[in-house]
């Protein structure tokens, strides 16, 4: 791995080697393909800014439909006066190269590059609130960008089904997609290098079903409708229903049908109704059916049984030790434990490879996950002890690589972009190369700036638009509480992390909550408070900002409407500025809060510059 690039590059993944530098390029003038494009590389290349280069590939194996977990991503880049040589084994390689190209833009020099890992992927609840296909697509876009090159799409849940079966229309939601959509999405995603695999979460998570089937209930449970609350359930389909079992095999069969991946997910988590055996043997006749259907099935980890498939790939969600118990049990596994987008943690949290060690907490350092620690070490903890004991196999399995988890209780449409590209990047990173290099946030303000540029996502101070321009100042510095603490409401929130039963206390949200608040739209993570912190680590002065934290006191006592919401945190935030001007005394650490579910952690930065003593 090469040095790490200076501040102003793009560039991430960061490549394994590169000896390039920016070359000016003639701006404005029309890029031109002068041999041994596909239609594919052509399409991505005519997206690159007019540079006025002149685009040479050369890729040795023929165009397939869609990639495959065992094609190879490797490529060399190289230029010199305006003449870009793209070389590689697979099309998937030459579109990689071209992401590359997008992110540093016009170079002379050379890049040689290869992922460590074959699985990049990013898995997308689209049941708690429905992800429209535009998103999905604009999504896939980003994917290629940051080489991102599998999109899990979690299809069915509680609180809807949105696969549209020809065969038991009665089970779809009312937004749901067509086979013949997902299967144009598949089409679309193949085009940009990145796989799409379907989920058909069974046999928990499946209260759904039962309101176009109540028949299928497990003890007579049924439900009218889909539920409308989060968390989880303990009613859903009869596994050992054989009208059940039929249905299960019809529709991955449809499943089959619109998605060409080799991979099939069957869920297999949280089916807190069942007992372990009748789990097992429900899945070992869906991984069956899959088998059956040429496809490879997989999991979440609680369907590790003795009895499942070696073929299965079992997803890690509940730890790292999760992983290790796959993987010696000889099954190849998917990370996705430290990788939970939806939790609101900021970008070096992730910054953990697929590869790391077990033991090792996530995130034990870092000041902005301290108010609540105690329940991301309880939650480890419980998942831990939670392993099954599963026979050594005669050879490991191996580690496929990692994927990113997005699920949508606390997301729409609107807020996708903020949620995934904050920290996303960060986590292609550790996918790409298994952590050489550490998590780098001005090469993520860098990278996100070009693709914003490319016209991908939008920014997120759009989103923010509709308050007051005076209330930016506090806004800027604001960030979501993290963890399930949002989710579940700081007294259950409070009970999970102290290992307290469950007192029945109402959630603060489910299917019906409007997400128009500020803490709705705000980054998971500041990169404002981030760029704050570091003036105020390195010493400069601090007046640019103390001037803004006490001016927002004064805005926000105009707008009465969000004084409820963000009193507290904008008395915070102005303390803070007498503690940074010297007006008052303290360390400040009592101002991070948090105020409700918002955060103020430039708090921490104050607290650790008043611990080093200075003034």
């Amino acid at each position: 791995m090469t040095a790490q690039p200076p501040a102003a590059s793009a560039l991430m993944p960061w490549p394994r080697s590169m000896q390039a530098v920016a070359a000016p390029g003639r701006t404005g003038a029309p890029n031109v393909v002068a041999s041994g494009a596909s239609s594919r590389l052509a399409e991505l290349a005519a997206r690159l800014p007019p540079w006025g280069l002149t685009l040479r590939f050369r890729v040795a194996a023929a165009p397939k439909a869609v990639p495959a977990l065992a094609d190879s991503c490797a490529y060399t880049l190289s230029a010199t006066n305006g003449t870009v040589d793209v070389e590689a084994a697979t099309e998937w390689g030459a579109l990689a190269a071209l992401a590359t190209l997008a992110q540093f833009g016009p170079l002379a020099g050379e890049v040689r590059d290869a992922p460590r890992y074959p699985w990049r992927g990013l898995m997308i609840d689209t049941v708690r609130h429905f992800i429209s296909l535009a998103s999905l697509k604009r999504t896939v876009d980003a994917m290629w960008f940051y080489k991102l090159n599998v999109l899990h799409l979690h299809l069915t849940d509680d609180q809807g089904f949105r696969f549209r079966s020809r065969r038991y229309p009665e089970l779809a939601s009312a937004d749901a997609y067509a086979p013949a959509e997902l299967a144009d999405l598949a089409a679309y995603a193949a085009g940009r290098g990145v796989r799409v695999v379907p989920e058909l979460d069974m046999p928990g998570h499946t209260t759904s079903w039962l309101a176009g089937r109540p028949a299928w209930s497990l003890g007579g449970r049924r439900a009218a409708a889909p539920s409308t609350r989060f968390g989880v359930h303990d009613t859903g389909i009869d596994p050992a229903n054989p009208a059940v079992l039929d249905a299960a095999a019809a529709l991955l069969g449809e499943l089959a049908e619109a998605f060409p991946d080799e991979c099939l997910h069957l869920g297999g988590d949280e089916a807190v109704a069942l007992d372990a055996e009748t789990q097992a043997a429900f899945l070992s006749r869906a991984t069956a059916d899959a088998i059956a259907l040429g496809k490879r099935p997989m999991g979440w980890d609680e369907c590790l049984h003795p009895r499942l498939p070696r073929r299965t790939i079992v997803q890690a969600w509940r730890g790292l030790s999760a992983r290790d118990a796959a993987l010696a049990a000889g099954f190849d596994c998917v990370v996705s434990a430290p990788y939970y987008l939806d939790l609101f943690y900021p970008a070096d949290a992730h910054a953990v490879p697929p590869d790391a060690a077990a033991d090792a907490p996530l995130g034990a350092d870092n000041a902005r996950l301290a108010h609540v620690r105690g329940g991301i070490d309880a939650l480890d903890d419980a998942f831990r002890r939670g392993q099954p004991a599963l026979p050594a196999a005669a050879a490991p399995g191996r580690l496929l690589g990692g994927e990113a988890c997005l699920w949508t209780e606390l997301v729409t449409d609107e807020l996708l972009d903020t949620r995934l590209w904050s920290r996303l990047p960060v986590i292609a990173e550790q996918l790409w190369h298994g952590g050489s290099a550490p998590a780098s946030y001005a090469r993520l303000a860098a990278s996100r700036r070009v693709l914003r540029d490319l016209d991908v996502i939008g920014s997120d101070a759009a989103a923010l638009g509709r308050y007051p321009a005076e209330l930016r100042p506090l806004l800027e510095m604001l960030e979501p509480v993290k963890w399930y603490r949002r989710l579940l409401g700081e007294r259950l929130a409070a009970e999970r992390a102290d290992g307290q039963a469950a007192s029945g206390a109402p959630r603060p949200y489910d299917t019906a909550t409007a997400l128009t608040r500020a803490v709705d739209f705000l980054p998971p993570e500041s990169l404002v408070s981030r760029a704050a912190e570091a003036d105020l680590a390195a010493g400069k002065p601090m007046a640019r900002w103390t001037a803004g934290w006490r001016q927002q006191r004064e805005a926000l006592r105009r707008h009465p409407q969000w004084r409820g919401e963000l009193g507290a945190a904008s008395e915070a935030l102005a303390g803070l500025a007498d503690l940074v001007d010297g007006r008052s005394s303290g360390d400040g650490a009592e101002l991070a809060g948090p105020f409700g579910e918002y955060l103020l952690p430039v708090a921490y930065a104050v607290a650790a510059r008043a611990g080093d003593g200075v003034d």
